[in-house]
């Protein structure tokens, strides 16, 4: 009988052919895991983002807040003449509300790349008054130059509204203290005529020169330079009635105040291209207050005036193009002190009127 050799077993070949196809995929699939993590390690922290223009100038004059605020609490904490002292106070309450409205120091929530690293020291403080005087000055000039060419409108109007304060401010520690008050840095564009705002502000946008009387339409954002206009006439206007109800010892000074209005009011006009148009919103005659005869309403009168100039100045200095926001800036700076000069409270933002009723102090 032939016999023929057994055949071979198919289900054990393919047994044992499948063990190594089915270690070499758990090798691969732990080599991927192994890839992956690896991947993940290699992955750099998260940086820091690099400051653009605007975020420098509003960290630059929260810094300058936070100085000027500990260095003017640091002096009023020790022996100062009594007619200073409300003043320090102010500077320090003031430049503390003005950190908080720019948002405070900026902190991205990363964390400290070098941890062990030597902090630094803290900045040094006024040795005395008049050290104090002349820093609070160069952070007003600088918050200037900063409101002319920062990006940013609304941020040009509560820097040039923060400068204005530190101006102000110098001048009433420089009166209080007997001291020589700083001279003032140059304001941008100081003796040119009013440049009209423009809607869509950009850096390479020239509006130096008042606009062409000639011009068939008037710039873009002219609104905001006749409502400056708008508001001067009125405060020339009224000036004029005031003056002809008052006795000879204010005339004088009334009517002085009323031709520098008109003359302001003349050339923003001219800078918003609506001079001698239909769309000159100057008009021949303005509502008086009720009860003008009141003395009290009488003495409130020029004051108002002066702010709602100062109010539109800083409206005008939020649309006018970078580096072309000097006159507003000098516009604001004069109705202020104008303002204060009739009897109005300092306060930490002039010209921004949504921003004074908050407490200060």
């Amino acid at each position: 009988m032939h016999l023929s050799a057994p055949a071979p077993s198919a289900p054990r070949h393919r047994a044992r052919a499948a063990r190594p196809t089915r270690a070499a995929a758990l090798l691969l699939a732990g080599a991927l895991v192994l890839a992956g993590c690896g991947l993940r390690l290699e992955t750099p922290p998260p940086a820091e983002p690099t400051p653009d223009a605007t975020e420098q100038v509003r960290a630059r004059t929260v810094d300058d807040a936070l100085a000027l605020a500990a260095a003017a609490a640091a002096l009023s904490a020790q022996g100062v003449d009594e007619a200073v002292r409300p003043v320090l106070d102010d500077v320090a309450a003031f430049s503390t509300r003005h950190a908080e409205e720019l948002g405070g120091v900026y902190e991205s929530g990363l964390p400290d790349p070098s941890p062990t690293a030597t902090p630094s020291p803290a900045p040094e403080l006024p040795a005395d008054v008049a050290t104090l005087l002349t820093a609070l000055s160069a952070d007003a000039d600088a918050a200037t130059r900063d409101a002319d060419a920062v990006p940013d409108g609304a941020l040009a109007r509560l820097v040039g509204s923060v400068a204005v304060a530190r101006d102000a401010l110098t001048d009433r520690l420089a009166a209080a203290a007997g001291l020589p008050r700083p001279d003032r840095a140059p304001a941008p564009d100081e003796g040119a005529e009013p440049a009209a705002p423009s809607s869509t502000p950009d850096a390479s946008t020239s509006a130096t020169s008042s606009p062409d009387a000639t011009s068939g339409t008037a710039p873009d954002g002219a609104p905001e330079a006749a409502a400056v206009a708008l508001a001067h006439d009125e405060a020339a206007w009224t000036f004029t009635v005031l003056a002809a109800r008052s006795a000879d010892d204010r005339r004088a000074a009334l009517l002085a105040a009323a031709a520098r209005h008109e003359a302001a009011s003349d050339r923003w006009a001219a800078a918003a291209g609506v001079a001698g148009r239909p769309t000159d919103p100057r008009r021949a005659a303005y509502a008086l207050p009720a009860a003008l005869d009141d003395p009290a309403v009488a003495d409130a009168l020029p004051r108002t005036l002066e702010q709602a100039v100062a109010d539109a100045c800083a409206a005008a200095v939020a649309t006018a193009a970078p580096g072309a926001r000097g006159d507003a800036l000098t516009c604001l700076r004069e109705a202020t002190s104008a303002a204060t000069a009739a009897g109005a409270a300092v306060v930490p933002f002039p010209g921004m009127a949504e921003l004074a009723t908050a407490p200060v102090g």
